[in-house]
């Protein structure tokens, strides 16, 4: 397909918010992460901004299918290897999984504002209305990519295989050889998978609740943080420790149990409190015991998904226009 110089511009202006979105929330001293004061002991913020870099041709191949989506009749859905082909080139340049969480919801995102070009702004609620029709329309196929991605990344925090891990449950399990068998017979798309995986994975949630989370809760709360707070980098971790104070971490509990997740959400819920009472240039010092307390164990602590749902966020925030200030 060949496209003119301004719909090209328009496909990496995309892809430039999209990476801008990763960095902003990869520096940010949220606790608990790897940020631009501290690393975790296997991954650090190098290897970070090595996957962000590498995500640029992906994520330009995701917004330009999703221009496709709007522009070519019966389309079809290239969303699984698409997010293969962004975990590969995240992990490529070091064979660590830095990004996964995130390209799971930054890879439809884009597709979803490539649907919106060539209008002049993106709308907040089109671009919902685009990312729906693609989740609806994924395939087995996309299912089978996503599985093969899902061993590419091998992502961390074990998959529960309690009681409630069923005959339908076993079609997520991307380490059993099986999978992909069980997966065409019973002809799951990638949503279809995703729901399997609800329970214990707020990143799969989105994927079967149209990304409620994202565009009705954190989304108006990041919004309301840039309106409150002169700095961005405030209003992001304004926004995350507030997110992390609503409900309990996935990878965490996922990593460190139930209980863990709850206790950390509770702490978070105080901290947030107490950090609404204080200057913003106390909050670093503020936010220190919290950050160290949540890296007692390695990263096993590491509100993961936490931080992906805001990076997803801060992409919308950037589409539409809402982020006037970055400094």
């Amino acid at each position: 397909m060949t496209l003119d110089s301004k719909v090209e511009q328009r496909l990496w202006e995309i892809v430039e918010w999209s990476q801008f979105a990763l960095l902003l929330d990869i520096l940010t001293p949220k606790p608990g992460n790897v940020h631009r004061y501290r690393d975790h002991p296997d991954t650090h913020i190098l290897h970070f901004a090595a996957s962000i870099s590498g995500l640029g041709y992906p994520l330009y191949k995701a917004a330009k299918w999703g221009y496709a989506l709007r522009t070519i009749k019966n389309e079809p859905s290239r969303l699984g290897a698409l997010l293969k082909s962004a975990t590969q080139a995240a992990i490529e340049p070091h064979g660590k999984n830095t990004l996964f969480g995130t390209i799971l919801l930054l890879v439809p995102l884009a597709a979803a504002a490539g649907c919106e070009i060539p209008e002049t702004r993106p709308s907040i609620t089109r671009v919902r209305q685009h990312l729906i029709r693609i989740l609806q329309a994924t395939t087995v196929d996309d299912a089978v990519e996503l599985i093969r991605t899902l061993k590419i990344a091998s992502p961390g925090g074990a998959v529960p295989k309690s009681a409630g891990w069923t005959s339908q449950t076993q079609a997520f399990d991307f380490q059993s050889p099986h999978t992909i068998s069980l997966i065409r017979r019973k002809q799951y798309t990638l949503r279809d998978l995703q729901r399997l995986a609800t329970t214990y994975d707020a990143i799969a949630e989105e994927y079967t609740t149209d990304f409620s989370y994202i565009f009705e809760t954190l989304y108006p709360r990041f919004n309301k943080a840039l309106n409150r707070h002169q700095r961005l980098e405030d209003a992001v971790l304004a926004t995350y420790m507030w997110a992390l104070s609503q409900r309990p971490d996935t990878f965490i509990q996922r990593k460190a149990g139930t209980d863990t997740a709850n206790r950390i959400m509770q702490e978070a819920k105080i901290l947030y409190q107490r950090l609404q009472k204080l200057p913003t240039t106390r909050w670093l010092k503020e936010i220190t015991p919290f950050d160290e307390a949540l890296r007692v164990k390695g990263s096993q602590l590491n509100p993961g998904t936490t931080a992906d749902l805001l990076s997803a966020t801060i992409f919308l925030a950037l589409l539409v226009g809402n982020i006037k200030s970055i400094l």
